[in-house]
């Protein structure tokens, strides 16, 4: 079954994924969608897929108003990562399954955008991926999430509320993203399109040739 959440954000994410694992218990859940990705780290209509989620949001307020970070971390199911590892195993067959279903997608990446890096090649990465609040617009911003895990990114608002939902219901999840701007002032909304083209893309070949369909 397909679904989508009606607004942006960590809440109503996790209340929509909840509420169908209750009515309908799948065995597996695949979330898609756009994000913001580093620049430098990423290129714009790349793929993503989430192997550790860093869910920012949570703070304490110390003495003399000090702010203490306290991120929450979760890392895929082990059995989650094996499908990972072994999907990802093969670049050359992911190029041969991908090429044709992005021509059949019509998703053509300019080749640049006023020197901005764009993905060249179809094979999606893994990566760490910051899940908060913030709408991210500030790049001295976005590189602060790095000091709380040196390997985040890129940057969403919806994949801890959906990872924390399947947590709660023991049923292994997977996200995947496509990178649509680099969470500054330039933000090119061109891209919105071709990320999340090139993103259900990659569901679809991920849940044909990726997934492990044993509960």
């Amino acid at each position: 079954m397909v679904a989508c959440f009606a607004n942006a954000g960590n809440v109503d994410a996790a209340v929509v994924t909840a509420t169908l694992l209750t009515e309908f218990s799948p065995d597996n859940v695949v979330m898609m969608g756009i994000a913001a990705g580093i620049r430098k780290k990423c290129a714009l209509g790349e793929v993503v897929i989430a192997e550790r989620i860093v869910a920012y949001g949570g703070q304490a307020v110390l003495a003399n108003g000090v702010i203490e970070p306290r991120p929450e971390m979760t890392r895929l199911a082990f059995r989650v990562r094996q499908d990972l590892a072994s999907y990802l195993s093969n670049p050359a067959g992911l190029t041969a399954r991908l090429t044709p279903i992005y021509e059949r997608m019509d998703i053509v990446l300019p080749a640049s955008t006023k020197g901005t890096k764009v993905a060249q090649g179809v094979v999606p990465k893994s990566a760490t991926v910051a899940s908060g609040e913030w709408l991210i617009r500030d790049p001295e911003k976005f590189l602060q999430l790095r000091e709380l895990h040196g390997k985040i990114e890129v940057a969403e608002m919806e994949g801890a509320g959906v990872f924390a939902a399947c947590e709660a219901h023991n049923k292994p999840v997977l996200m995947i993203r496509g990178i649509s701007d680099f969470g500054d002032s330039k933000k090119d909304s061109r891209f919105h399109h071709w990320a999340s083209q090139a993103a259900a893309a990659v569901t679809v070949d991920y849940i044909a040739c990726g997934l492990s369909l044993n509960s």
